[in-house]
């Protein structure tokens, strides 16, 4: 049985290519299976390969999150239009930096469910390391993947999700 783990994951520049989409105003339209647009004809393009490392970890005991600083209103309206919100069981987007804080609380939410989950089981994928040094600071030492730098691509990051998380559940058997 794969013990759960936390996926955590930053939007912009590692699901979609725009790099902030606070400042893209809703509404979005539906431009293909992988493209949104707003009024002013922004476009926004997932990375399909985020999505499908996404469902993969999934099907391997993530408890999945996003975990990005921007408005939540046009996140959960991004998430809602390309109909991949289900893909994450929580969301933990604010329009704050504090990303430590917002880890920490989801932490304790699932501790308070029952659900514990130790710090070296957390991954967090951000295209990014600004935010690290308060996560270590606050959280722990997580597993941070750098996507596009220390993972050059999302295959990267699922074999640092095997090495890190999946291959010591099976020797631990």
């Amino acid at each position: 049985m794969i013990r759960p783990w936390i996926l955590a994951m930053d939007l912009d520049g590692t699901v979609w290519d725009h790099l902030n989409i606070s400042g893209v105003e809703p509404p979005y339209t539906r431009v293909n299976a992988s493209s949104i647009k707003n009024r002013d004809n922004v476009v926004i393009t997932l990375f399909n390969e985020a999505i499908t490392f996404i469902k993969w970890a999934r099907s391997n005991g993530a408890i999945t999150t996003t975990l990005s600083w921007n408005r939540r209103d046009y996140v959960e309206e991004a998430l809602e239009t390309f109909g991949i919100s289900e893909l994450f069981d929580y969301n933990s987007t604010d329009h704050t930096p504090d990303k430590d804080q917002r880890l920490l609380k989801l932490i304790k939410t699932l501790n308070g469910n029952g659900v514990h989950i130790p710090v070296d089981r957390v991954v967090y994928v951000d295209d990014r390391d600004i935010h690290m040094e308060e996560i270590k600071k606050n959280v722990g030492h997580i597993v941070f993947i750098n996507i596009w730098k220390s993972a050059k691509n999302y295959r990267d990051a699922m074999a640092i999700v095997k090495e890190k998380i999946l291959e010591p559940d099976i020797t631990s058997l």
